[in-house]
């Protein structure tokens, strides 16, 4: 059985046409129809039930897909292992990391460590707070940066820092006709989009709703997606202040004066298990140290 049958198989699986398969792979159709009869002959079974033009799996190549998959995965990996070694790599630092990090502080954390650590890569997964946590737990990762701490006895919780939430919305959202705008009424105009952290909305809403009336609410889970629709003019949001200090440093939005109560802060989380390696502590003390160090000024 050749690995190549393999590849062939699970694309045909996805497309459901031989067609379509040969396109994506840039094989001659004949090639693909041949590798899909030498892997039935092989197997001495069929696999896939011709109707038309198309193809679908029957029951047995729907379970042989699975075992298929987990071939070529575990080819994949092995090849990719020698590949890191030949390049120098030693270790691998598996990294599950919110949105909100990846594209703020994690960068310069990987760049500092690999200064003197060169030997070291890293795997980074992008995903929400809420599945950070769950990876760290299923030992899916060796280490998790969320906005939500985690209270698993089995896990280690090292806040990082807080994040100022500031109100902000569209460039000139503040000023009409060359007149300032209140805050009560920019409330009053503009939609707020909501949901795009973890944890501080609801608080936040019931306490606006004391102060501001019939406030216009639209959910929108992602932070990156809040800030180019306010950029379009679209709405206003309460946002942690690291996600939106270029685009207000560039002019593309503004900060909003909020005169009602203390906004509160995004906080940020280092999720671990206990008794790491060397390597793994190596890093976490960097960022630890580098944390401490930017909030005193050091």
């Amino acid at each position: 059985m050749e690995l190549s049958w393999l590849n062939t198989f699970i694309t045909a699986a996805e497309e459901g046409n031989f067609r379509k398969t040969a396109e994506r792979l840039h094989l001659a159709q004949s090639t693909v129809t041949l590798h899909i009869q030498n892997l039935e002959d092989k197997l001495e079974t069929q696999l896939f039930d011709r109707v038309g033009r198309s193809v679908q799996l029957n029951p047995t190549g729907l379970g042989f897909l699975e075992y298929a998959k987990t071939i070529m995965e575990t080819y994949n990996g092995s090849v990719e292992y020698v590949a890191r070694r030949l390049q120098g790599y030693q270790e691998t630092i598996k990294i599950s990391v919110s949105t909100l990090v990846a594209t703020t502080y994690l960068p310069r954390w990987i760049r500092d460590f690999r200064k003197v650590n060169p030997e070291t890569e890293f795997s980074i997964e992008v995903t929400d707070s809420r599945s950070v946590v769950a990876s760290v737990i299923n030992q899916e990762c060796d280490i998790g940066i969320s906005r939500i701490p985690a209270v698993q006895e089995q896990l280690e919780s090292i806040e990082l820092y807080n994040d100022p939430i500031v109100l902000v919305g569209p460039h000139g959202v503040g000023v009409r006709n060359e007149r300032e705008v209140s805050t009560n009424d920019i409330f009053r105009e503009n939609l707020l989009f909501t949901n795009n952290h973890p944890l501080y909305w609801d608080d936040l809403l019931f306490q606006l709703r004391r102060h501001v009336s019939n406030v216009r609410t639209m959910k929108v889970n992602k932070v990156h997606v809040s800030i180019e629709w306010i950029k379009e003019g679209m709405g206003i949001s309460f946002l942690p202040l690291t996600t939106v200090k270029d685009q207000i440093e560039k002019g593309n939005i503004e900060m909003i004066p909020f005169p009602y109560f203390s906004l509160p802060s995004a906080h940020t989380y280092l999720l671990t298990r206990k008794n790491q390696n060397q390597t793994i502590n190596t890093f976490i003390d960097l960022i630890s140290r580098k944390e401490i160090n930017d909030k005193t000024g050091v």
